[in-house]
């Protein structure tokens, strides 16, 4: 198996700062007082619809309580979930091992 080189580390640490601004994002959306659909939030965020659900069962993983009102067709989060507190730093943990960073 080829080690990564620095060049392939930092297209993986950028892609990864880029996967965690789209989950704050989302996080923050879910969090707005007027959710929006999973196909608004595709849009929104720059990824598919089927990568919100993938976003979505992840941050359920997290303890994230997403619930789905029938009568909008939105998803919303019912407790308060924090980036940085309950999604950013375990995520942190667990990708420093792919990507050497030295956390945890």
């Amino acid at each position: 198996m080829e080690k990564d080189t620095e060049n392939d580390k930092m297209i993986n640490a950028m892609s990864y700062t880029m996967y965690l601004k789209k989950m704050a994002y989302l996080i923050e959306l879910l969090n707005d007082e007027n959710p929006e659909c999973p196909d608004c939030l595709a849009k929104k965020i720059g990824v598919s619809r089927r990568t919100i659900f993938r976003y979505m069962d992840e941050l359920r993983l997290k303890d994230a309580d997403i619930s789905f009102s029938k009568s909008k067709g939105t998803y919303y989060l019912k407790n308060n979930f924090s980036f940085t507190k309950d999604f950013l730093w375990s995520a942190m943990k667990w990708h420093s091992t792919r990507l050497n960073l030295g956390v945890g």
